[in-house]
């Protein structure tokens, strides 16, 4: 499922609304999150479970795409791989620790603060991305004046000119 998200549902939801439209994407993306998770929290079904996970792992899946792709093309050339490094790295560290404070949030603050915790980041993330997402993130993609190599890769071009 989350390679069906990445492979084909994310490039078919921006070619559905657009450059201009990534945004809502990844804002409907957190939505779905959120939304499913406290779905999948407070039900009793394991069909209604497994139905939920499915549009969890899609919308996840597709909001990483979307992301690593629009940061990815306003990286320099010469820091993409350590861009992506950098991506990978901090979502693989986040499910590491976070099943860790999930237990700690669950033991001191009761059982339903985790699900509070995880939907208000979503919650901020929706806000933050709203706010700035198409001025910073997509607007620079857009620019196509940008340099995208450092200083010493345009050294290098100028030298073999």
């Amino acid at each position: 499922t989350y390679a069906f998200s990445q492979g084909f549902l994310a490039k078919r939801l921006v070619q559905l609304w657009g450059k201009e439209g990534k945004a809502f994407v990844i804002m409907a993306c957190c939505a779905a999150l959120g939304a499913g998770r406290y779905i999948a929290y407070y039900t009793e079904s394991l069909l209604v479970i497994y139905a939920t996970f499915f549009f969890i792992i899609n919308a996840l899946g597709t909001m990483n795409t979307v992301i690593t792709a629009d940061t990815g093309a306003i990286a320099p050339s010469n820091e993409v791989g350590g861009l992506f490094g950098m991506l990978a790295t901090s979502e693989s560290a986040a499910g590491m620790v976070g099943p860790f404070l999930g237990g700690l949030i669950s033991h001191y603050l009761g059982k339903d603060a985790p699900l509070v915790a995880v939907v208000g980041v979503y919650g901020f993330l929706f806000a933050f991305i709203s706010w700035g997402y198409q001025r910073h993130v997509i607007s620079a993609n857009n620019d196509d004046s940008k340099d995208k190599g450092s200083k010493s890769d345009r050294k290098e071009v100028k030298k073999s000119i």
